[in-house]
């Protein structure tokens, strides 16, 4: 988004400069210059309250901070009557022979910040006797390069009228094509330029010198200097960029009345502000803020700039720095400390350099987007809940927030360019999701570490105590459970010894409890059992190994009661070779009902490859493999 500001012409009622000399010689005069103008009706010239572009804060933000835009000076002539100087001429020929009469319009800039000084001609007229032999030059003009704001604003320009009436001064010399200085750090493609500073400027002044030697030693010359306005100005919420206009009239016959009816008006030298927000990035959003996105380190570090001393790209340009901080652009990236200290490195230079909040935010992101850490730093809330990455996980990938290189006005940036970063806000809901998140399976987990404990303990007597308040069936009460068995018959009616009293069946409305009987299969609907028969089962079943427990497929998404499902292996002579999975449905912290099952039942496995983590759970396929 380029700023410009062109009001149009404003007639001061001033004495003008005016060359005195040969009576049959077209003479140039100026008048005092306008901050700005509006044209009236018939190309006639109306005064008006001087009048300034307004400028304000990007979307997104609350103030002008300077570091937001970048500004640059530009001379340029309009005509306002291309055949001014050719009247009355009827053999307009190249030649030119350098005669008596000279003029021009002359611009010093300078900026103590950046060490800059810049001479520039805004227009040269040079003739000799008959009006039909001049020379009049005026080009469009860089008057700067581009400058970040908080520097540029310092800029001031100086004006001076030279006039004279001898041969002595070689006013052609006073017009050096600056069309280079248009292009100086001028990125390929884009036409706009990159900021100068401190070595650039120098760089700049010494190679393109601009100086002006004439001698004036007689009554015959005059000059008059003054200085512009400050070209731009801002203070919170809003800025004025300034524009001034020189009018430019071509006085034939020596006349000195500017209002005379040989006084013609020639054009307008206007010295016009103009302003950008980035150098760096060629895109910009509808509301004028730059576009990062879809770039990376390699496209904007390998654009090619242009400088006085030839081409070079940007990540060369930081590497060749003299700076006495200039970062490793190629750190290790799996050492958080190491990148996070030469990103610091590389925000002063790029600073320093003159790059403004856009851009050398837009620069630190691609250098960091190659770190994991950055990645997952910036992790989104839709993958933290996707992938059920778990709170403490998430607590490491928070605390490497690269604070010891970026502010939260870096973050803010970066999010205003389209940026997928996370602010300290976007954490904050991220951690209460993933805490919300992490509740629906509290219960789970729970009764998880309470099971696997159990599993665990190889004193049967023990087990069977522990089980006890953990089984619970609202038919038989506390210390039952209903027992089912999809695994097949590995002899689970004989682990479970019931030549002593079994429960009920689960269709059974006999609640009566016979004295001795001999253990019957267990039907598919299974069969209600006590927390000792269930101890023993866990016991003759030589567990060898246990994964941890996750929800089962279906039931993933249920906030209320629910069901678990971990899997175990055997050691040698158990009746259940190899192992397999154990479901249990639970609610209000007790397990109603245990399945024996395969590992492949309910479609479990094809489930670990989709959601390899859940529930806090993430069971290593080779786990798996020992079951089959």
């Amino acid at each position: 988004m380029l700023i410009r500001f062109r009001p149009s012409l404003n007639l001061s009622l001033v004495v003008s400069l005016l060359l005195s000399g040969c009576a049959s010689t077209r003479q140039i005069a100026i008048d005092y210059p306008s901050l700005s103008a509006q044209g009236g009706e018939n190309g006639q010239a109306t005064a008006q309250t001087n009048k300034s572009k307004a400028f304000q804060p990007l979307p997104g933000f609350q103030l002008i901070d300077g570091d937001d835009y970048y500004l640059r000076l530009i001379s340029e002539f309009e005509f306002k009557g291309e055949n001014v100087l050719k009247g009355g001429c009827s053999n307009i020929t190249p030649s030119y022979e350098k005669g008596d009469q000279t003029s021009a319009l002359l611009f010093s800039v300078r900026n103590e910040a950046l060490k800059f000084t810049n001479e520039v001609a805004g227009f040269s007229y040079q003739s000799a006797t008959g009006k039909c032999n001049f020379k009049f030059e005026a080009k469009k003009l860089n008057l700067t390069p581009w400058m970040r704001l908080d520097l540029g604003k310092e800029t001031s320009v100086d004006y001076s009228f030279l006039s004279s009436a001898n041969s002595d001064v070689d006013v052609s010399g006073l017009v050096n094509d600056v069309t280079a200085a248009s292009n100086l750090l001028a990125l390929t493609g884009v036409g706009m330029g990159v900021s100068v500073i401190g070595q650039f400027a120098g760089q700049w002044a010494k190679n393109n010198p601009q100086t002006i030697t004439s001698k004036q030693t007689d009554s015959k010359s005059s000059s008059e200097s003054h200085s512009l306005p400050a070209v731009v100005s801002y203070s919170g919420k809003s800025g004025t960029l300034n524009q001034t206009t020189f009018n430019i009239y071509a006085v034939a016959e020596g006349g000195i009345n500017i209002l005379g009816a040989d006084t013609k008006p020639l054009g307008e030298l206007k010295i016009i502000p103009e302003i950008t927000p980035s150098l760096l990035l060629q895109r910009t959003s509808a509301d004028g803020v730059p576009d990062a996105r879809d770039l990376s380190l390699e496209e904007i570090g390998y654009s090619p700039i242009r400088s006085a001393a030839g081409e070079i790209k940007l990540l060369d340009l930081i590497e060749q720095s003299k700076h006495t901080t200039k970062p490793n652009l190629k750190p290790n990236w799996n050492n958080y400390d190491e990148v996070a200290g030469e990103c610091r490195k590389l925000k002063l230079v790029l600073k320093d350099l003159g790059f403004n909040k856009f851009d050398r935010n837009a620069v630190i992101y691609y250098f960091l987007a190659k770190t994991p850490d950055w990645k997952n730093y910036n992790i989104s809330q839709q993958k933290v809940l996707n992938e059920e990455v778990r709170l403490k996980v998430l607590e490491g990938f928070r605390g490497k927030d690269f604070s010891s290189c970026l502010n939260l006005d870096d973050y803010v940036t970066m999010k205003t360019m389209g940026l997928a970063v996370n602010s300290q806000s976007d954490w904050n809901l991220i951690v209460e999701a993933s805490q919300k998140k992490e509740q629906v399976f509290t219960p789970l987990k729970s009764i998880e570490r309470q099971l696997v404990s159990i599993l665990r303990n190889p004193n049967k007597t023990e087990m069977e105590q522990q089980l006890f308040p953990l089984l619970s069936t609202a038919k038989s009460g506390e210390g039952t459970v209903l027992l089912q068995n999809h695994l097949g018959n590995f002899g689970l009616e004989t682990l479970m010894n019931l030549d002593a009293s079994p429960a009920p069946s689960a269709l059974s409305t006999d609640t009566s409890v016979p004295a001795t009987v001999l253990a019957p299969a267990i039907p598919g609907e299974g069969s209600v059992v006590t927390s000792q028969q269930v101890a023993k089962i866990f016991s003759g079943l030589l567990i060898d190994e246990l994964s941890c427990a996750r929800p089962v497929p279906d039931q993933a998404a249920k906030q209320v009661g629910g069901a678990g499902i971990l899997l175990f292996t055997t050691k040698d002579g158990s009746p259940r070779a190899k192992g397999g999975a154990i479901e249990f449905e639970f609610s209000a912290g007790k397990i109603n009902r245990i399945v024996f099952q395969s590992s492949t039942h309910r479609d479990f496995e094809q489930d670990l490859v989709d959601r390899p983590e859940l529930g806090g759970c993430r069971i290593d396929p080779a786990f798996v493999v020992k079951l089959h």
